[in-house]
């Protein structure tokens, strides 16, 4: 896997991908998604599912069991993508993200890993051009205007390498393939293949309609806790009314990363007084903070997080977006970093067992960081009718994206249908056509938020003690909710 696709399996951008890297890195190499490397891939899982099958699992430990399970799961999950999904043959903004992240990947390495990945970029795209032949034409469009961006982004960070003008003039002539290339009609997955998608590869494990009701349900509770919270800050006035007058945070005078940096301190330090975690793992794994690059806004929301596929881990990184701090920031970085995705990811790269190490599932992912947020009411970080209101408006989207989302693979709404819907719900027309693009680039994973969040907040009940929770869940690693 690291042969063949090592930027794909070294960053956790492509989440159906195992995170994984080669002991030595080759930095000439590109991810090659040809039809005899993708057919080559999936004939190797055919056999090595064959294999899993074969074995006595009554003989296993149960820990073993699991672990046999979760390859299985990740092996048929990432045949599906390539071969059915197949983001490789309809959508150049998968390519263009695979170059980006090759790139700062490459740069961070040094200027010799640079050069030489650097050099690769013309063959990487040429690849692109000739494997692109399903693109409906939403998604030629976003790799355009995608592409500029990252040509842009290339002149002013090439580090003026001697492969960065034939870079650049691989970009043009992508661009120059995309706007010549016939489109297809196809946008949407066929909905036998959305609803695997949705119950498999995100890992809801239940149908459509189940999906459904449960995001209907979410919406609800999350109005009332709105109208509930904005009564008590403004009686009188509606929770929108009230949202949209929250101020957001001024930018210190010590700029935005160090305004970050000091939250993450603070959020660190209540989960460790409250036991979530020992005392040395914020020295041993640190979170660095730096601006989201212009040229991912196609693809990437306000804020994200990361963590390279290196065994042991070194440290994460907190990206976030070169403009205003939203209200609700305090959330927004408690789900990026702690107790949210730094917290899960930096105990499963150190987990006692190797598969688990490797793999991650969205709907574990995503849902832990949700509920994480909400374990901070639960510990006394967050109180008040004002943090409620903003757990209530994060609640409240990720349920209206998720719900979005199956309407939109299903027929229920068309993409003029999905923006006029979030303008009614108080986006403003641009942001609003922006998230309907990048939710149709990744069918289903707006899922994970919602149904993820419900499934930890009911094994939650369960227990009487939050850190006990926590280092229980974190012992385990992304087993699955079946396991769990």
């Amino acid at each position: 896997m690291a042969r063949h696709f090592p930027v794909c399996s070294t960053s956790d951008e492509f989440h159906f991908f195992p995170q994984l890297s080669s002991s030595v890195i080759d930095w000439s190499l590109w991810d090659d998604f040809s039809s005899g490397s993708v057919e080559q891939t999936t004939a190797a899982f055919g056999q090595w599912l064959r294999d899993l099958d074969g074995c006595d699992l009554a003989a296993e430990t149960p820990a073993d069991r699991i672990d046999i399970e979760m390859l299985k799961r990740v092996m048929s999950t990432l045949s599906e993508q390539l071969d059915l999904v197949a983001p490789q043959a309809s959508q150049p903004t998968f390519y263009l993200t695979v170059l980006a992240i090759g790139l700062d990947e490459a740069r961070q390495a040094g200027a010799p890993a640079l050069q030489s990945r650097g050099e690769g970029v013309p063959e990487f795209l040429g690849a692109a051009c000739r494997n692109l032949n399903a693109m409906p034409e939403l998604f030629r469009d976003m790799g355009v205007d995608m592409a500029r961006r990252l040509k842009s982004w290339l002149l002013r960070n090439g580090e003026n390498g001697s492969w960065t003008a034939a870079a650049s003039a691989a970009l043009d002539t992508f661009e120059a393939c995309l706007r010549r290339a016939a489109v297809s009609d196809r946008l949407l997955l066929p909905s036998d293949l959305y609803q695997r998608v949705a119950q498999r590869h995100m890992g809801c494990d239940m149908p459509i309609d189940e999906i459904a009701w449960h995001l209907d349900c979410e919406i609800r509770e999350a109005t009332d806790l709105l109208r509930r919270s904005a009564a008590e800050l403004d009686p009188g006035s509606s929770w929108q009314e009230v949202l949209a007058r929250q101020p957001c945070p001024a930018i210190p005078s010590g700029g935005a990363a160090r305004f970050f940096e000091n939250l993450i301190d603070e959020l660190a330090g209540h989960c460790l007084q409250h036991g979530f975690f020992q005392c040395d793992l914020p020295s041993d794994f640190p979170v660095s903070v730096k601006g989201v690059p212009d040229f991912y806004s196609p693809v990437r929301g306000n804020a994200a997080y990361s963590l390279a596929a290196t065994d042991p881990p070194s440290g994460g990184t907190f990206f976030f977006a070169n403009r205003a701090i939203p209200a609700d920031v305090r959330l927004l970085t408690a789900h990026e970093t702690y107790p949210g995705h730094h917290l899960l990811d930096t105990h499963r790269w150190n987990s006692k067992r190797p598969v688990r190490r490797h793999i991650e599932f969205p709907i574990f992912y995503e849902g832990w960081a949700s509920f994480s947020e909400e374990l901070l009411f639960d510990t006394g970080f967050f109180s008040g009718p004002l943090d409620t209101l903003m757990i209530g408006k994060r609640r409240f989207w990720r349920a209206v994206r998720g719900r979005l989302d199956l309407a939109l693979q299903t027929g229920e709404r068309d993409i003029d249908g999905a923006i006029e819907h979030l303008v009614d719900l108080g986006r403003d027309p641009g942001p609003a056509e922006a998230m309907v693009k990048r939710y149709l680039l990744k069918p289903g994973y707006q899922l994970s938020y919602t149904i993820g969040r419900h499934r930890f907040r009911t094994l939650y009940r369960k227990y009487e003690d939050a850190s006990d929770f926590v280092r229980t869940l974190m012992a385990a690693g992304e087993i699955g909710f079946d396991h769990l």
